[in-house]
């Protein structure tokens, strides 16, 4: 006859498996207050007391039946902790191993002999909590929405929109009137560029399919000044070659990523290396001077010197859908 595990502890790992179970549904501790809950609880609790009774009737009858020295032995291992009886039985060998009377296994191998040693009670013990955690998943994962990555992404999701919009409360986006170049919005301008804008006009702003955006020639102009005019093409886009599209105007991007990418590519422009004649290593130049290009006559003059004609454009009138 073995000592009974205490009932404190008992109530406290019902306590704890029924918290989990509703935590496992509703994936929140708001229930905490709910009178279902507490209502469980209660009612586990008087269970549990009612068991607990039966169990010392039980054990009050089984110990009139045993011998004085089983007796003796019983109240010896009721005077150890419980704890320590725990520890004990998880760890501590055997009594047969102790008096190394543990039975030679009927086969051997060149004359290797096997013990009939018990596995530790911390190892079966172990193997048991993973297969009950197993169990406990695979209903959580395939019945409740508990510790599933697609609602676990949903929910991510939902809370990175409402974080954006708590905090464009206080950053507004960007519009053609407030934006302006900033030299710490060129970096995440690059990786802006890279994702959106690189395909067409390539690396370092060169040009392929589309224009050359680091001379002083430009097909589109609405502004005066050149940061506004590229805000104002990203934003709206070109009426010349609809492959450049309007990345503010369909939503594609927002008013601070667009000035992000525009700060990249002013900073692209003002860096590259131009040659007299405005043009620049890449594409070759498309449209007219820049009206905001200082020394435009001279590029003029310039370009006429080696048999190209060329002007300083005027700016167009620009369509205020930003």
């Amino acid at each position: 006859m073995k000592p009974r595990t205490p009932f404190i502890i008992i109530l406290i790992i019902a306590v704890c498996l029924i918290t989990g179970a509703f935590y496992m549904f509703l994936e929140n501790f708001k229930f905490i207050t709910s009178p279902i809950y507490l209502s469980t609880i209660s009612i586990s609790i008087v269970l549990l007391l009612i068991n607990n009774s039966l169990n010392t009737l039980i054990d009050a009858e089984k110990f009139k039946q045993l011998s004085e020295e089983e007796k003796k032995e019983y109240l010896e291992l009721l005077k150890i902790p419980f704890w320590t009886r725990a520890w004990n039985s998880a760890f501590k060998n055997s009594q047969e191993e102790k008096d190394g009377t543990v039975e030679i296994l009927d086969h051997g191998y060149d004359g290797i002999k096997e013990l009939d040693n018990q596995l530790p009670r911390w190892y079966i013990g172990l193997f048991a909590v993973t297969i009950t955690f197993a169990c406990i998943y695979f209903v959580a994962y395939s019945f409740t929405d508990f510790a599933h990555p697609d609602k676990e992404y949903d929910e991510e999701y939902k809370t990175q929109l409402a974080e954006i919009t708590e905090y464009e409360k206080t950053a507004p986006q960007a519009t053609l009137e407030t934006a302006e170049y900033k030299p710490e919005n060129v970096e995440e301008g690059k990786q802006i560029y890279d994702q959106t804008c690189k395909t067409c006009h390539g690396e370092g702003g060169t040009g392929l399919a589309g224009p050359n955006q680091t001379d002083d020639y430009w097909i589109n102009i609405y502004q005066t000044d050149e940061f506004k005019n590229i805000f104002y093409m990203v934003w709206n886009g070109s009426k010349n070659d609809l492959t450049m599209r309007a990345f503010g105007a369909t939503g594609e991007l927002k008013g601070n990523d667009i000035m992000k990418v525009s700060s990249y590519i002013y900073s692209l422009n003002q860096q590259s290396k131009k040659n007299p004649d405005g043009s620049s290593e890449g594409k070759a130049p498309q449209g007219d001077i820049a009206p905001w290009v200082k020394g435009g006559e001279a590029i003029v003059a310039a370009a006429a010197a080696e048999g190209k004609t060329v002007k300083i454009g005027t700016v167009k009138e620009a369509a205020a859908s930003n």
